[in-house]
């Protein structure tokens, strides 16, 4: 039989190694989106113009077209290429890899979750489309405030071997490594959970942000 407590035992060892710096990107995530919401919120000209380029290069992005070409429509596919594409690009290489230049995943946590947070403010949604997407970022972002962890986690530790409390660069990177891809496992989980979740929903609803006026 299937030992779930054994198979979360390391991962949840992991997680209370690295809980600051996991709570410190949640944290970062919240407090931008918030405030790229407020910002649009109270008329900023630069951040409303922002705002609608933003709007209108989302019409456009090529990562996006599959979902409304190729597999429009079968869920179970737009599910798995959501999860896949989040995964690989959402927070492996940007946030993971990206790590390598310390300060790189916290760059890009801030840019995310502001960009985000300026695209949804506004918007004239419903409250079941605001649980969506309230319930999406959670989920979501959870997974990339652990990858971004992982990712200053490996990034200090070249620098800074002794942040880790070991002697040597190799023992400390061995240790990071090994952290990591048992953090990964609360990552897959969460990821797949937000691309059944946000791709499920939006598939009978239609699109979470809207074409920009005149598209």
């Amino acid at each position: 039989m299937f030992d779930i407590r054994g198979f979360f035992a390391g991962p949840f060892e992991s997680l209370k190694r690295m809980k600051r710096l996991v709570m410190f990107f949640m944290a970062t995530h919240v407090v931008f989106l918030v405030f790229g919401q407020w910002m649009v919120a109270k008329g900023y000209p630069t951040v409303v113009a922002l705002r609608e380029t933003q709007l209108k290069a989302i019409q456009e992005l090529m990562y996006l077209k599959p979902l409304t070409g190729a597999l429009a429509e079968s869920l179970a596919l737009k599910v798995l290429y959501t999860f896949f594409f989040n995964l690989s690009f959402g927070a492996f290489l940007s946030t993971t890899l990206g790590g390598v230049l310390f300060f790189l995943p916290y760059v890009i946590a801030v840019w995310r979750a502001f960009v985000i947070g300026m695209l949804v403010q506004g918007l004239a949604v419903s409250p079941l489309m605001a649980a969506v997407f309230y319930a999406t970022f959670v989920l979501e972002f959870s997974a990339y405030a652990v990858t971004s962890a992982i990712g200053t986690d490996f990034g200090l530790t070249l620098l800074w071997p002794g942040y880790r409390g070991k002697e040597t660069r190799k023992e400390a990177l061995s240790l990071v490594v090994r952290d990591g891809a048992r953090l990964y496992v609360f990552v897959i989980i969460l990821l797949f959970i937000g691309a059944v979740w946000e791709i499920g929903w939006l598939h009978y609803l239609g699109p979470l942000i809207p074409p920009p006026v005149g598209k």
